[in-house]
């Protein structure tokens, strides 16, 4: 393993010989996080991101030893769609994280069974108002969680004080529920977990400038409030 620093704002990029190394040594680093927080305070927040890059890292994850049921789970983002839809995030983090010891994990999701956003700010009220850890993906677009480069709504969501936004995604024809920078920097420690060669260029261009409306990620990395780690393998 090699340890690079990129950027002004010092994120950590941590490289790897594999994915399955890189997610192995994430899933040991949030397993620490997340013990020291039930130290403290007796529970533990996780926010997680969908897709198929955290999976395996989930599959690591679920198996470390931990108190899963003082522990609260949280996606990142969410598509508006059915729970049972398969494109649903809830429904890939409660089959991929919350199985085995882990199933005693409690999820919570960004938005009803139906995928209604009628009441988008009451259900903004009952969330968490901070997290123990973030764990992200990216795009080769540059967007995190929902934060999509070209939704109509994204600058007002970089900008908005409320932890939920929602954006409309043309290029996808899609409608997404995502935790806002407001939401997502609330946390004690964000990893972003990527890999190949072409997002760790788009994720050195992010690093490397200013303007979140081009590569949303900047929302995480070019910030000071919040230790940025990357995990990155070819």
């Amino acid at each position: 393993m090699t340890t690079d620093v990129t950027g002004p704002i010092a994120p950590r990029l941590l490289s790897f010989d594999t994915r399955e190394e890189a997610c192995a040594s994430l899933a040991s680093e949030v397993c620490e996080t997340l013990t020291d927080a039930l130290a403290a305070r007796g529970r533990a927040t996780l926010v997680v991101s969908g897709g198929t890059s955290p999976v395996a890292f989930f599959r690591h994850l679920r198996r470390l030893p931990l108190s899963w049921e003082r522990i609260t789970v949280l996606p990142s983002d969410e598509r508006v769609v059915p729970l049972d839809h398969a494109d649903r995030n809830e429904a890939m983090i409660r089959r991929e994280l919350l199985q085995g010891p882990a199933s005693g994990a409690s999820l919570r999701g960004l938005l009803p069974a139906s995928g209604s956003t009628a009441n988008l700010p009451q259900l903004a009220e009952t969330l968490p108002l901070s997290f123990d850890a973030v764990v992200l993906g990216m795009g080769t677009d540059g967007h995190t969680a929902s934060l999509f480069p070209g939704a109509p709504e994204l600058e007002a969501a970089l900008r908005s004080p409320e932890p939920l936004a929602l954006l409309n995604v043309p290029r996808l024809g899609t409608q997404r529920v995502s935790l806002t920078p407001a939401a997502l920097l609330a946390t004690c420690r964000i990893d972003l977990l990527i890999f190949g060669p072409d997002k760790r260029a788009v994720y050195e261009a992010a690093a490397a400038g200013d303007d979140a409306g081009e590569y949303p990620v900047r929302c995480v990395l070019r910030q000071k409030r919040v230790p940025v780690r990357v995990f990155w393998a070819p």
